[in-house]
């Protein structure tokens, strides 16, 4: 006599969750990954504010890096709230382009006025940050013009 297999019913809706993702638009996936970017990298340096303001300058007090990090988890939060239940509105692109080109500024004009008390890691820091906001700017931009977000009206 042979055993019978009982066949369970399969569960597929882990399935559509899976391929969900990849049938949003390029702005909520922007935003999914800014989100989630933001979220880890504040809690690396939150949790490792003291060697990261000592890596970047050694007159940093650790407490900037903790305020950075409390900053980019809400940015996160921003986010990943905003791409929920069909993707960012306007409002909330326009935010976070705005955000964008302003931590450019600020990087930069901290590049300019303390290099000096930069050291190398820390110049180097803030370079890698600046391109990888660069690159969540760019498909926000992209993704917003796809959506036609920003027409004229």
């Amino acid at each position: 006599m042979t055993p019978t297999v009982q066949h369970l019913p399969i569960d597929n809706r882990w399935r559509t969750d899976m391929l969900d993702l990849s049938n949003r638009p390029l702005l909520n996936k922007a935003f999914l990954a800014d989100g989630i970017f933001s979220l880890i990298a504040g809690s690396v340096l939150i949790v490792a504010a003291a060697p990261v303001a000592a890596l970047a300058s050694p007159g940093l007090p650790p407490e900037v890096i903790m305020a950075l990090g409390a900053g980019l988890l809400a940015w996160g939060a921003f986010h990943l709230a905003a791409a929920r239940k069909g993707g960012p509105n306007t409002i909330a692109t326009r935010i976070s382009i705005a955000g964008d080109v302003l931590w450019q500024i600020a990087s930069l004009a901290i590049l300019a006025s303390a290099h000096s008390a930069l050291t190398i890691a820390g110049i180097a820091l803030i370079a890698m940050a600046m391109v990888g906001v660069a690159d969540f700017l760019f498909f926000k931009m992209r993704g917003a013009s796809q959506a036609r977000l920003f027409q004229a009206a």
